[in-house]
């Protein structure tokens, strides 16, 4: 059994993935996160506004995307999830125009609360398997585009 400050992190991030993500709230993101969060991923931002950019981004890119938890972890002030998220490709991402093809994304994402909120968040995740479902190729030694 969770404890009781687990459990409110875990739920904080269910939340996360169900209302911001899942039914397109993103006004809830300040209810998650602290104003100065650190995002770790493709590139390193900081902020709530940087995350809610993130976040307009995938909205645009896959607009019917719908993010399944395969697992959550929490202990501590941490939480990890391992999520699978499965959309059509709709909209331009990092300059790659729409294909319409459909692509699930997988991720293991860490949370670090600090007084109740994520404060800071570190996410992997296989871009070259999405890139492959898009009908893009990674070249060894060429920098591909950040996908967020």
């Amino acid at each position: 059994m969770l404890a009781n400050t687990e459990q409110a992190h875990a739920e904080a991030v269910r939340k996360l993935y169900e209302e911001v993500l899942n039914q397109n709230q993103p006004e809830r993101l300040s209810n998650l996160f602290h104003e100065d969060v650190l995002f770790h991923g493709a590139t390193e931002e900081r902020g709530i506004e940087a995350y809610q950019v993130l976040v307009a981004r995938l909205r645009i890119a896959f607009p019917d995307r719908h993010f399944t938890l395969q697992d959550l972890i929490a202990n501590e002030d941490r939480v990890v999830v391992r999520w699978t998220m499965d959309a059509k490709h709709a909209g331009p991402l990092a300059g790659i125009p729409a294909t319409g093809k459909q692509v699930q994304q997988r991720a293991i994402v860490i949370y670090r609360f600090e007084g109740g909120k994520i404060a800071e968040v570190w996410a992997q995740m296989d871009l070259v398997g999405m890139l492959r479902q898009l009908g893009i190729e990674p070249v060894a030694g060429v920098r591909q585009p950040a996908v967020s």
